[in-house]
């Protein structure tokens, strides 16, 4: 799944697929996709090979029949959301507020239309769950919807790391806290019940039918039961490509019931949820962890907080602490730098900093920064700072 894909560019700008304002795009063909752009060649080549990547990612699960797809999987890609409403306009008589999978008939016709965000990480969440909704239906012309929704929320992370250039699944758990609150206040469907949900009460009930959904597929994909992994495999080989949603729906259902006590699946499904933690309760436990002084469990649960969440300097600041209290004083300044660079309050870590070249005896970097806190924050550090700066200056 993860050799190279070798693109095949179509070297043209073409009008192809013109519409009112006459734009010109750019094409390039790859082992399953054809991809249009109207910001050139290099572009639209780029585009494919991260679409290659996200394919072989789904695949990788649904182990679909790849001599099935009739044609290669269209994606038209505009360079700003003006003109891709514009065309949106004429296509379907209306524009969309985010990426959108335009399903036909015919596997020609169909297409995924996206627009350039200045928000990467939106545009790689929207650019995933759109090109999986594509992917199931190029196989499955009526997926089940929570299976279709789920799935597609389970993949929104997978992107491409930057490092290696591959496209890698990364677990999305942004629906935790909603989804927990949401069986708190005991508004979730019965399992049985949300499996034949239609698509009008799915609108109608979308606070609850989406981020269940997506709990649903992490339930079955990563139950440590066995039988509910083999479940929902069994329910995606089940589903025919030209049945009805109705008729998917059912016989996944029927399938479920059939082997599953309603009853005794709810209360797996809660024990479930309630083992999966969310990046808040990571960092709550943790920081009780540290304040027990159980540093292996805080430093686990930091850890895990973050994998969960690498943008918050929350996790770092504790994890320098720990390794501070370790006398590792080196890891201990990493991870306060990787804090202080996140947003951590300046005079705070600036005087753990301090602290931890004062310990490393590092002493000019330590008044540097004990300095730092003193100036940032006069109230709380005036005479901390001025103890210490007092030892280093006698050798105390």
């Amino acid at each position: 799944m993860r050799k190279a894909i070798a693109i095949m560019t179509l070297v043209l700008a073409v009008a192809a697929g013109a519409w009112a304002q006459g734009t010109a795009f750019a094409s390039a063909s790859s082992q399953r996709y054809t991809v249009w752009s109207d910001a050139g060649q290099d572009v639209a080549t780029t585009l494919a090979a991260r679409l290659e990547g996200l394919f072989a990612v789904y695949n990788e699960y649904f182990r679909f029949d790849e001599t099935l797809l009739k044609a290669p999987l269209t994606v038209r890609s505009f360079t700003d959301k003006a003109n891709f409403d514009a065309y949106l306009t004429k296509v379907i008589g209306q524009a969309k507020d985010d990426f959108v999978y335009l399903h036909y008939p015919t596997a020609e016709r169909s297409e995924l239309v996206i627009f350039s965000k200045s928000d990467a990480a939106e545009y790689s969440a929207s650019l995933a769950h759109q090109a999986f909704v594509q992917f199931l239906k190029a196989f499955i012309h009526e997926p089940p919807l929570w299976l279709r929704e789920g799935f597609a929320v389970y993949f929104e992370k997978t992107g491409l790391n930057p490092a290696s250039k591959v496209v890698e699944y990364t677990e999305n758990t942004a629906w935790l806290e909603t989804v927990k609150l949401l069986k708190t206040q005991g508004v979730m469907y019965p399992m049985d019940q949300i499996m034949v949900t239609s698509t009008d009460d799915a609108k109608t009930g979308l606070d609850v039918f989406y981020p269940q959904s997506w709990a649903l597929v992490s339930f079955f994909v990563n139950s440590s039961e066995r039988r509910y992994n083999r479940f929902i495999w069994d329910a995606i080989a089940l589903l025919k490509q030209d049945a009805t949603l109705e008729q998917n729906q059912s016989a996944v259902r029927d399938f479920f019931l059939r082997w599953h006590s309603g009853a005794a699946a709810e209360s797996d499904f809660t024990a479930y949820l309630a083992g999966q933690k969310t990046f808040a309760e990571l960092v709550t436990t943790g920081v009780k962890a540290y304040g027990d002084r159980d540093l292996d469990t805080a430093s686990k649960l930091f850890a895990q907080a973050l994998a969960k969440n690498s943008s918050s300097y929350i996790p770092q600041y504790y994890l320098g602490l720990i390794a501070y209290a370790r006398n590792d004083y080196a890891l201990a300044d990493t991870y306060y730098q990787s804090a202080l660079t996140l947003g951590a309050d300046a005079p705070i870590t600036n005087y753990a900093l301090g602290i931890n070249a004062f310990a490393s005896r590092r002493f000019d970097e330590a008044k540097n920064y004990l300095q730092k806190a003193k100036d940032g924050d006069p109230t709380r550090y005036t005479e901390k700072v001025d103890e210490i700066l007092k030892r280093i200056d006698t050798g105390a």
